[in-house]
């Protein structure tokens, strides 16, 4: 009979996320990995592959953790709470950048997204993964540009703002953000680069 794995596959992938988020791709040796993981190098390749198949994988683990929760809050529609005003448009487009400051950018051992760091770590230099690199871009600014058409069906959006180049410089914000997190802003000035980030939608 087959021998039944020792270990939990889900822990083990997101602690591989954790490890590299942390330190990049080449920044996490294999070593790192298997003892960051509590597996065997034998267990790594028959459940994950080589390194870059496990690095694809955590990719997609992380789009599914990080990111599906904080997409929602671009899509929530009707009452927040029964005291509270609707939630429009705007609101959970700020409520989206408040939420991936908090969680993304201010964790200080990582400090940025996980997607924007393998966009500057790996660039072009892997077609494939550069491929998954810009459908995750792509995601995000298909949601904030759903949220956005919807603020100007409301009549939210100021007449003449054009909702995909007001998506497209939100994700640039967003991932801005993360950056200079990464080159050492202070909280202060993180915050006014939010600020001023999506003052085009006042």
């Amino acid at each position: 009979m087959p021998r039944v794995k020792e270990f939990d596959p889900e822990e083990a992938l997101d602690r591989a996320l954790d490890l590299f988020w942390r330190r990049g791709y080449e920044g996490a040796s294999l070593r790192d990995l298997i003892e960051h993981m509590e597996i065997s190098r034998q267990s790594l390749y028959d459940t994950f592959g080589d390194k870059r198949s496990l690095f694809l994988k955590v990719l997609a683990r992380y789009e599914e953790l990080a990111v599906g929760g904080m997409l929602d809050t671009l899509t929530r529609t009707g009452w927040s709470r029964p005291i509270e005003r609707p939630l429009t448009a705007l609101v959970a487009i700020r409520g989206f950048f408040e939420l991936f400051l908090a969680e993304v950018v201010l964790d200080r051992e990582r400090g940025s997204c996980l997607m924007a760091n393998t966009a500057i770590e790996v660039g072009p230099a892997d077609p494939e993964i550069q491929g998954v690199v810009k459908a995750y871009f792509l995601r995000v600014e298909e949601a904030l540009h759903a949220a956005l058409a919807r603020a100007g069906e409301a009549g939210e959006l100021r007449a003449g703002q054009e909702p995909r180049a007001l998506a497209r410089h939100l994700v640039n914000t967003l991932y801005g953000l993360g950056i200079m997190s990464r080159a050492g802003a202070s909280r202060a000035a993180l915050r006014q680069m939010l600020d001023v980030g999506l003052s085009v939608l006042a």
